[in-house]
């Protein structure tokens, strides 16, 4: 972590009430030099404080002649907290902590945004005194203060016992909490935030003493509140309603799927699972964005020769495409943007998927259905007798389904799925594994691409990465070689990355290639020969990456596959 004070003297840390209070009251009449002298806080003991320190707000603070404040073991004063409403805190990123002489001591991610402090000014009547602390311990103090207070009320609205522990509601009195107008408006607020926020997921993670709400943004789980206990049972009755869900039943899992409509209009796509946990039951809620969910080939970041090459395998009428990688990998966006790409041609094009994740016109889409026994092989085979021209398989899972998958390949369609490996090789000894012939794979198959995604580094917080000296030797970069990381800001959410974007190593059969699937036949032979055909392995590939800045060595490092 590189940091450095622009004016040349250390900002003053306050960690304590004390401190705090000290400081207020000596405030303006104190002169910051001698108040540095015994409370300043050079950049090597900031960053050694805990992970959360960035050199941002290190950065922040010395730019403005402003204290660095850590928030865990202050107690904001109730008076200031009172001061905003909890909707102005969360939207300016701030936490009132002491109202004294004439000033209130205000916690801040960056004093020069937006004009902060003039709206602070003008809101609590009072002149702002700022203090710089990181993303978190903002976040963190909102959570603790007005999260709290607003439960609380909402405790008392809905007649709940605040220290009674998580009971199994009846039907009657879920179906009561879930339409209470707090409870809707408080769900409404978490799925519109998490759209946001470019969240892909919510988790509601029931414990002992609340209920902590988190967001997966950019493959990071993110602390966003915490819920009083009480409140749990009506906030989950309230998603089984959207879900319709059974809100009788808290003992076994359920799945369940809806829309929900943003205050710009905008559609996000919900599919839900509840799960029943020691302390209530355990929700996560992944969101799917209607909007920017779809993406055309030319998104996906393919290379011109690639993307020329999936072109061709696109051209084909007979033959199999597969999309491998682990689970949230992109494959089923991969998938997608061939399938509007194929779609402007004149043909017929059905899709099996589990569920169906986007709506495309022209298109006819179906989903599994278990109980009625409609699985991807059923549906694959009737689909032979539909007249397609293309078919796209959510997930090959089973022998039969491979089966099926290679016989539609052979017999004049278009066969686009998926599969779980870790490399385009290991797709071919997978596949034999799950029973298919050789010979018919040989004939069926025409290209394997295998992705990851990797977190992008923040634009607005880059600086110099210090990488392992293992990870530089593993990944055969040299000793001197510079590669940047972000240090987090309140762009990124404090954790240096932001958006995702795939990295990919693309096999497409030759004559050669083929040749290599036998019975038996070995991963790595077939991966060596790829290369020397020209496939970039993925580990390649994210290392470019890096060395272009688009992200640090530590993300090449951690989606590694070779």
């Amino acid at each position: 972590m590189s940091m450095s004070c622009p004016l040349g003297e250390s900002p003053l840390l306050i960690t304590d009430d004390a401190a705090l209070n000290h400081y207020l009251a000596d405030y303006p009449r104190e002169s910051f030099s001698s108040l540095r002298e015994s409370r300043g806080v050079d950049a090597a003991s900031w960053a050694a404080l805990d992970t959360d320190t960035t050199a941002q707000s290190y950065d922040k603070a010395c730019r403005l002649g402003v204290p660095l404040v850590r928030l865990a073991s202050l107690q904001p004063d109730p008076a200031a907290i009172a001061l905003i409403t909890p909707k102005v805190a969360r939207q300016l990123r701030v936490l009132p902590l002491r109202v004294s002489n004439g000033v209130v001591a205000v916690a801040m991610e960056d004093p020069g945004a937006n004009n902060v402090n003039a709206i602070l000014d003008f809101l609590s009547r009072e002149r702002v005194v700022p203090m710089v602390a990181t993303p978190r311990d903002i976040r963190d103090g909102i959570a603790r203060y007005y999260d709290q207070l607003e439960d609380r009320d909402m405790v008392r609205q809905l007649g709940l016992d605040p220290t009674a522990r998580v009971a199994e509601n009846s039907e009657e009195e879920s179906r009561r909490l879930a339409a209470e107008k707090p409870v809707v408006a408080l769900v409404n607020t978490l799925i519109a935030g998490a759209a946001a926020r470019r969240a892909s997921d919510i988790h509601l993670r029931p414990g002992e003493t609340g209920t902590e709400v988190l967001y997966r943004i950019d493959d990071e789980m993110i602390p966003v509140r915490r819920l009083l206990r009480a409140l749990h049972p009506a906030v989950v009755s309230r998603i089984k309603v959207l879900a319709n869900m059974n809100l009788a039943e808290h003992r076994k899992p359920q799945d369940g799927r809806t829309s929900f409509t943003m205050p710009n209009g905008n559609h996000v796509d919900l599919r839900i699972s509840v799960l029943p946990a020691v302390f209530g039951e355990s929700v996560v809620v992944r969101l799917l964005d209607t909007m920017e969910g779809l993406w055309n080939l030319a998104q996906l970041g393919l290379t011109d020769q690639d993307r020329q090459r999936i072109e061709d395998v696109m051209s084909r009428d007979h033959g199999m495409f597969l999309a491998t990688g682990p689970t949230g990998c992109g494959k089923s966006t991969t998938l997608y943007a061939m399938l509007l790409e194929l779609r402007k041609q004149r043909i017929n094009i059905l899709t099996i998927e589990d569920p169906v994740e986007f709506h495309i016109a022209d298109l006819q889409q179906m989903q599994v259905n278990r109980a009625t026994g409609f699985t991807f092989a059923t549906a694959m085979r009737n689909f032979l007798r539909h007249d397609p021209d293309v078919i796209m398989v959510g997930e090959i899972r089973d022998q039969e389904t491979a089966e099926i998958a290679v016989e539609s390949a052979l017999t004049g369609h278009l066969m686009l799925s998926t599969l779980h490996t870790n490399s385009a090789a290991t797709t071919v000894t997978r596949l034999l594994d799950l029973g298919v012939e050789a010979y018919l794979l040989r004939a069926s198959l025409l290209a394997v691409i295998s992705q990851r995604l990797v977190r992008l580094t923040c634009e607005h917080c880059r600086e110099v990465e210090v990488v392992d000296p293992h990870v530089r030797e593993t990944l055969g970069v040299g000793p001197d070689e510079v590669f940047q990381s972000g240090a987090g800001c309140s762009h990124c959410e404090g954790l240096g990355v932001h958006r995702r974007r795939a990295v990919y190593e693309l096999m497409v059969m030759s004559p050669q290639l083929r040749s290599l699937i036998v019975p038996g036949a070995e991963a790595d032979r077939i991966h060596q020969a790829a290369i020397e055909e020209g496939m970039v392995p993925i580990t390649q590939a994210a290392i470019a990456l890096a060395r272009s800045g688009a992200i640090s060595l530590a993300e090449a490092w951690r989606v590694r596959s070779d």
